[in-house]
């Protein structure tokens, strides 16, 4: 089970103690606290209010980045597809764009 708070995101068994593993990354630490957490092949997306960031699995590096902070983003769905949504900050009254995001879901 993968569970996210803070500013990082853990496997954790049933009992929610941090599994251990061999060659994965057990644990992996985000530079900003996240909001939400999506398992992909290879990798966890980690998403917070100015983007997102993605973190390898074997080497806890950052593979894939998107940050900017005149925009507030929010993940709308992580079922068979990642959308994501966008919009001016500070300005919710404003259309939205969306995102769908394309790599293949670890199910």
């Amino acid at each position: 089970m993968l569970v996210g708070f803070d500013n990082r995101a853990m496997f954790v068994n049933r009992s929610g103690v941090q599994k251990s593993a061999s060659k994965a990354k057990s644990s992996l630490t985000f530079s900003t606290p996240i909001s939400s957490i999506v398992f992909l092949e290879g990798g966890v997306l980690g998403f917070h209010r100015a983007g997102m960031e993605g973190r390898n699995l074997i080497t806890g590096k950052i593979d894939a980045e998107v940050k900017d902070e005149s925009k507030q983003f929010r993940l709308l769905s992580s079922a068979k597809m990642i959308i994501l949504e966008s919009r001016i900050a500070n300005d919710t009254t404003n259309n939205s764009n969306l995102y769908v995001l394309t790599s293949r879901l670890s199910e």
